[in-house]
């Protein structure tokens, strides 16, 4: 059993004092009933909560988060190398129990998503849902016309031909490139670019489907936003 302030706060509606007043100011619904206490203990997995302006929220024991993770740093909870964890708050709501959704090379910089939600996340690097995942690419040598629609169409690889992708040159010499891809194999990037003959020098993941990394500082962690979950949780059908 948890405080309803906490879960709502957890959740992202506001910080705890904030979540605290709206509560006793306006009042949210519990389960059909309306409530005016912040303290009300009830369990997350077992309630539906309305607020004011309609919003409904189904909260359970979850946490959701992006992650803006650093070069140098493994997306691993444990390792011997440095790994992402090692830069959250230690008072991070969850902590304990959060794991990358997905991961990000070593060298390679980005969006990372971090949850408790074991089902959210299958889903988020599960090929079968054909997740969007946007990123920046610097490569060593222009990549010809030609080898773009080769890309954008698939490539054959060790274990089987790429999903199709698209690629968008963002300089003239086609050597800093957008990138959506729709699945997660290994080192993916990378194996492409060398079938197409050059080097891969960055990348940088701005987007998992529409989670963007915005304004996010390196190392910086936010919840997930009430907005961002739900659209989140569309794109995979949940």
């Amino acid at each position: 059993m948890e405080r309803l302030d906490k879960i709502l706060a957890n959740y992202g509606i506001g910080s705890r004092k904030e979540v605290s007043k709206l509560i006793r100011k306006k009042g949210v619904k519990v389960n059909g009933v309306l409530t005016k206490d912040p303290g009300l203990k009830v369990n997350p997995d077992e309630i539906v909560i309305e607020l004011e302006d309609g919003q409904i929220i189904r909260p359970s024991n979850h946490f959701y988060y992006k992650f803006y993770k650093p070069k140098g740093y493994l997306t691993s909870t444990r390792d011997r190398f440095p790994t992402i964890m090692e830069l959250l708050p230690e008072d991070l709501p969850g902590k304990k129990r959060l794991f990358p959704a997905g991961r990000l090379d070593k060298d390679a910089e980005g969006l990372i998503l971090l949850t408790t939600d074991g089902e959210l996340a299958h889903r988020i690097t599960h090929p079968r849902w054909k997740l969007p995942k946007l990123y920046q690419v610097k490569i060593e040598t222009p990549l010809s016309e030609g080898w773009i629609k080769t890309l954008e169409k698939g490539i054959e690889l060790k274990e089987g031909k790429t999903l199709p992708c698209k690629i968008k040159p963002l300089n003239q010499e086609r050597t800093e490139l957008l990138v959506e891809v729709y699945e997660g194999r290994y080192h993916l990037l990378k194996r492409m670019f060398a079938k197409a003959g050059t080097r891969v020098l960055n990348i940088k993941r701005l987007a998992i489907g529409k989670i963007e990394l915005e304004d996010m500082k390196e190392g910086e962690v936010r919840a997930l936003s009430p907005e961002e979950l739900h659209l989140l949780r569309r794109e995979v059908s949940l």
